[in-house]
C-alpha cells in the first residue's frame, strides 16, 4: 500500500494538517522527528495514500510543508 511522509516545521501545523487530511478520509499520524542543528526539531505526518494528493489537499487547505516521500507501508 502507498504512503506518504510529510515534512512539516511545527506541531501546529502538523496538527492542522492531519485535521484536513482526515477530513477527506486520510488517516495520519504525526511523529517528532529531530533535525540537525541548523534546523531544529520538526514533525512528519505519515498517511496513506500518494504524495500528489496529499499535496493537493495541504496546498488546497494554506498548510506549508518542507517536504514530501512516497513510502511503502
Amino acid at each position: 500500500m502507498l504512503g506518504c511522509k510529510v515534512s512539516i516545521e511545527s506541531y501546529t501545523h502538523a496538527r492542522k494538517a492531519q485535521k484536513l487530511l482526515e477530513g477527506y478520509g486520510y488517516s495520519c499520524d504525526i511523529k517528532r522527528i529531530s533535525g540537525n542543528e541548523n534546523e531544529g526539531c520538526s514533525y512528519m505526518l505519515i498517511t496513506k495514500g500518494d504524495c500528489t494528493s496529499v499535496s493537493d489537499i495541504l496546498v488546497s487547505g494554506g498548510i506549508l510543508y518542507k517536504q514530501l516521500q512516497n513510502i511503502r507501508r
